[in-house]
């Protein structure tokens, strides 16, 4: 299956580029994905990397289809072919 991954903010910086495709295995869940990304993005390493205990930067917004996505929920959250992911962190700013 192919999962649509768009970088907003900070995260496209971090990369390099806007979006791209991941080819993941039928079953596969976003933890997966995650893991896929960090591989093959070291520069955001520091949001994502780990995916163990505590993977995820507290500042790092995960959105799959539209929806917000809990960060402990990752294991737990199926892929399905066609999704698309959203990786953006916070914006603050006084």
């Amino acid at each position: 299956m192919r999962v649509k991954v768009i970088y907003l903010g900070v995260v496209r910086h971090k990369v390099g580029k806007s979006e791209e495709e991941y080819e993941l295995s039928e079953g596969s869940s976003l933890k997966d994905l995650l893991i896929k990304i960090a591989e093959s993005n070291r520069s955001i390493n520091d949001l994502i990397s780990g995916i163990g205990d505590n993977p995820i930067d507290p500042t790092l917004i995960i959105t799959l289809n539209g929806f917000t996505v809990n960060p402990a929920n990752i294991g737990c959250t199926a892929l399905r072919d066609g999704d698309t992911l959203a990786l953006m962190t916070v914006i603050g700013g006084g």
